[in-house]
């Protein structure tokens, strides 16, 4: 089963070389190993779920040498060697992010059927892309985990640039001045770490279990100052990534200029990976920080959710509305981590997950719906259910679970993160509960004026959803209520990881 996990990782990046020896001409094939090759992971990651033993461990490891320096810097004149592993592995809390990756990615190809663009150079970055995701959160070296961070950099970059709208390459070059920014700052910080751990411990290992540990016993022995310092440069790089208030302006560009099936895997998954490294890295290696600055994140995290929703009721398109919808949610990932509480870092993964269904859901709906009506602007829309009944449907279905509605995966995640947040910022969190109400305004609102009302536009001839279409609409829909009625099997994965690691940092 261990070399399972090198299988899902390296599926998409086989298919991608195989479609470099494909002739461009044809499509039908290209296509074919796109889906085959994401399919494959699917299965893969389902495989992992199955065998998966729920006790909070970390599970499917893979440890092999692959870089090592014998004399890294000298402490006390004697040298200090280096390693750096291709160690993989996961637990309960990458194990969600694993299965939400190969979800998405294989409804993002479906969603992709009609690229008939450059087909060939389309898919090879998409595979590219989604090899970097599943390499992310399976990583447990930091230098292999900043590796396949980058790897998703480029392979966006083109699929915003080459694929996207009337500014792509405008808002593909901002995209990638951001994440790079944020890239440097996370690499900054793993060497800040690896450093000190090597330095107490005597052997430098960029594994972070191994950090994890050093960090945890070395105490006192790494000043405060440094830990200071290293956490300051990571949450800053971890604002950047995930879009953070004030570091947000470009994900609702990148979402307005992205065709929809990138918008799914960039809203589904990419936007996750920031979150990711909050709770593996963040919590995980440097707790007492973010219990130092636990005000300040929490109020940072109060300011994403009002402000984010606060935006969103005055936007005209529904991408750039969804992309604030996702800034005011996050929002809550920041109030409820900051509490450091079982019930908040529980409800923080919770929200992510949930978002991350919820975005690729109604990103593929609006990317419908605009190519049957030629916009996404909300005001040129306008009675669209009386031709498009079933795509309205669905999408007034996930603007409700956007919205919290009960019965689906937005009201589990933002109940169990509030519960966490109000027991240590009582104040912060009763503001904070404004963006859920706000939520209710501009996602009602914008349904109101799309599917209800005057027509807008005549769509002579446009077909309501087709066959293909139904297969990601229904399986996200169905999976968004599983987790919203019994939010137990997401639950039951990630809750020992979670109730370790908050025992470890005596939360």
């Amino acid at each position: 089963m261990n070399s399972l996990l090198i299988a899902i990782t390296l599926l998409p990046l086989i298919g991608s070389l195989i479609i470099l020896f494909v002739p461009g001409s044809a499509k039908s094939q290209i296509k074919g190993i796109a889906l085959l090759a994401t399919l494959l992971s699917l299965a893969g990651a389902l495989a992992l779920l199955g065998g998966f033993d729920a006790a909070g461990k970390m599970q499917f490891q893979v440890i092999k040498d692959w870089i090592q320096i014998p004399a890294a810097f000298e402490q006390n004149r004697m040298p200090v060697p280096l390693r750096i592993g291709f160690d993989l592995g996961i637990d309960g809390l990458s194990l969600p992010f694993v299965l939400l990756t190969a979800l998405v990615s294989f409804l993002s190809v479906l969603a992709s059927w009609r690229v008939d663009y450059r087909t060939k150079e389309y898919f090879f970055w998409f595979l590219l892309l989604v090899t970097g995701l599943f390499g992310v959160f399976v990583s447990l070296d930091l230098f292999l985990f900043f590796l396949f961070l980058e790897l998703t950099l480029i392979p966006m970059y083109f699929l915003i640039g080459i694929w996207g709208g009337e500014n792509k390459r405008k808002v593909a070059t901002k995209f990638l001045i951001y994440r790079g920014f944020a890239s440097v700052g996370i690499l900054v910080s793993f060497l800040g770490m690896a450093y000190a751990a090597g330095y107490t411990s005597g052997s430098m290992s960029f594994n972070m279990l191994q950090i994890a540990d050093a960090f945890k016993q070395a105490g006192e022995m790494i000043p405060g100052d440094y830990r200071m310092w290293v956490f300051a440069v990571l949450f800053l790089a971890i604002l950047i990534e995930e879009a953070f208030f004030p570091f947000h302006t470009w994900l609702p560009d990148a979402h307005e200029q992205s065709s929809s099936a990138v918008s799914m895997i960039l809203g589904g998954v990419l936007m996750k990976v920031g979150a990711y490294v909050l709770f593996r890295i963040g919590v995980g290696v440097l707790p007492d920080m973010i219990a130092a600055f636990g005000t300040a994140i929490a109020v940072l995290g109060v300011i994403n959710i009002v402000y984010g929703a606060m935006v969103a009721l005055v936007q005209k398109d529904w991408r750039r509305l969804l992309a604030f919808s996702t800034i005011s949610h996050m929002g809550i990932v920041l109030l409820a981590v900051a509490s450091m509480t079982s019930a908040g870092l529980q409800g923080a993964v919770f929200m992510t997950i949930s978002s991350g269904l919820l975005s690729a859901l109604l990103f593929f709906l609006v990317g419908a719906i605009q190519h049957r009506t030629g916009t996404a602007r909300i005001d040129a829309m306008g009675g669209i259910s009386k031709q498009l009944p079933v795509l309205s449907g669905f999408l007034l279905a996930g603007a409700l679970g956007s919205l919290g509605l009960p019965g689906m995966s937005g009201f589990v995640s933002e109940i169990v993160s509030f519960m966490g947040a109000f027991q240590k910022f009582p104040i912060l969190s009763a503001i904070g509960t404004l963006g859920i109400i706000l939520a209710a305004v501009y996602l009602l609102w914008a349904m109101q004026r799309t599917t209800f009302g005057p027509p807008g536009m005549v769509l002579e001839g446009a077909q309501d959803a087709t066959a293909a279409e139904y297969v990601p609409m229904v399986l996200l829909l169905a999976i968004v209520i599983l987790i919203g009625v019994y939010p137990a099997i997401l639950g039951d994965i990630m809750n020992p990881t979670l109730t370790q690691l908050v025992a470890k940092i005596g939360g």
